[in-house]
């Protein structure tokens, strides 16, 4: 019976590669198997965490590679509370998904910034300065404002709305754009390896609709015991959704310089997205920082970091709205010119490289494993090998 096999090659480099992006406390798991059987993730199908650490342990970088589980995690640590050894599968699990995006990407950016908290900060800084920049160079040569005017003459905004089109849509489709270059990357580590059999096209049209259905509902995580965390993080991703959408496709309609009464439309849907985001990151805020369970009490820098920008990029935006319906025209100047100062590196950075990226990544993996799954579901016995690790 003809077999598609390739020879899989040991790398002994491949566990000190992936605790360069978090910890990877291996040392006193022995494979018992209790992390992977209190999952309600797991399928027959879909197995980890315990899969995924075995690759990294035997340095299978290409089945670690190809690997799609570690993206079917919704971080809920049971886990690691079953875990005799107490060595933080969830954890470990969150390290692989770091180290599985540095790979995703070809600009080798994503690898320094997730390894690196200088780096990191860095380029949020540096983001952040290069915008801080442009404003003052604007208003000084653009707009032609006297010097000693800066920073005690208010202008109206609607000079530079033309201007913010543009710059919107850039900072906001520039990191969209780079992540969606890494489909076909993403494809070919898991779907097209060599030796592989790769499923046809008219599975992947027949099964798209899970990367839609996946992308608006995030429903996988209602099957976590803990199941109030899905509807924060589904209130955060409908908000952001509706942000960047009005931002993309109705930013002129959105952004102007007419006061509008309350119930405009323009005002209330702004004010429901700005709603449900604050709603979703205090959920998570508070999640972490009250320890819910105790395996939350580890968080790393980047997972703070992240929902902070966010929370500090809408209450910026939210009070320059404020006040310029107050008629405090400096004042909403200056908090407008905060707003661009922070979000702009949060979408540079986060987005593009950053834990933002899992939006993109996680249901394009749950995608490609429900194409597999009817690829398997249908192929002749002698095709399927199962994989047992």
């Amino acid at each position: 019976m003809a077999v598609n096999a390739v020879p899989v090659q040991s790398d002994p480099t491949l566990l000190a590669s992936i605790r360069r992006y978090g910890k990877f406390d291996t040392t006193g798991c022995y494979q018992c198997g209790s992390c992977t059987i209190s999952c309600e993730l797991v399928t027959d199908f879909v197995s980890f965490p315990r899969k995924s650490i075995r690759y990294a342990l035997l340095g299978l970088r290409g089945p670690l590679l190809g690997s799609l589980e570690p993206w079917v995690c919704h971080d809920c640590g049971d886990c690691s509370l079953v875990c005799p050894r107490q060595s933080e599968p969830r954890i470990s699990m969150q390290t692989l998904r770091r180290f599985l995006t540095a790979q995703y990407d070809w600009t080798g950016i994503a690898s320094k910034v997730l390894q690196s908290k200088t780096w990191y900060l860095a380029s949020l800084i540096s983001a952040a300065f290069l915008v801080l920049l442009l404003i003052i160079g604007y208003h000084l040569w653009y707009v032609g404002m006297p010097a000693r005017d800066f920073a005690s003459t208010a202008l109206g905004l609607d000079h530079m709305f033309p201007l913010m089109t543009y710059y919107t849509l850039t900072v906001i489709l520039l990191p969209l754009l780079l992540l969606f270059s890494r489909v076909f990357r993403i494809w070919r580590l898991t779907m097209g390896r060599e030796g592989q059999t790769r499923p046809p096209l008219f599975l992947y049209l027949l099964e798209a609709w899970v990367y839609v259905y996946q992308s608006a509902t995030d429903s996988l995580m209602r099957k976590c015991p803990e199941r109030s965390r899905w509807l924060g993080h589904w209130m955060l991703a409908t908000g952001v959704a509706v942000m960047l959408t009005i931002k993309v496709f109705a930013l002129r309609w959105f952004q102007t310089d007419n006061l509008y009464p309350l119930y405009h439309p323009q005002r209330w849907i702004g004010y429901i997205a700005t709603g449900l985001i604050l709603y979703g990151i205090g959920d998570i805020l508070v999640g972490r920082l009250l320890a819910r369970k105790e395996i939350y009490k580890e968080t790393t820098f980047q997972d703070l970091m992240f929902p902070i920008l966010l929370v500090l990029t809408v209450l910026s935006g939210l009070a320059a709205h404020i006040f310029r319906y107050l008629g405090f025209g400096l004042t909403c100047h200056f908090l407008y010119a905060l707003h661009i100062i922070v979000a702009t590196p949060m979408l540079l950075v986060e987005m593009s490289f950053g834990k933002w990226s899992h939006m993109v990544y996680r249901p394009l993996a749950l995608y490609f494993l429900a194409v597999r799954e009817r690829a398997a579901r249908h192929a002749p016995a002698a095709e399927v090998v199962p994989h047992v690790i």
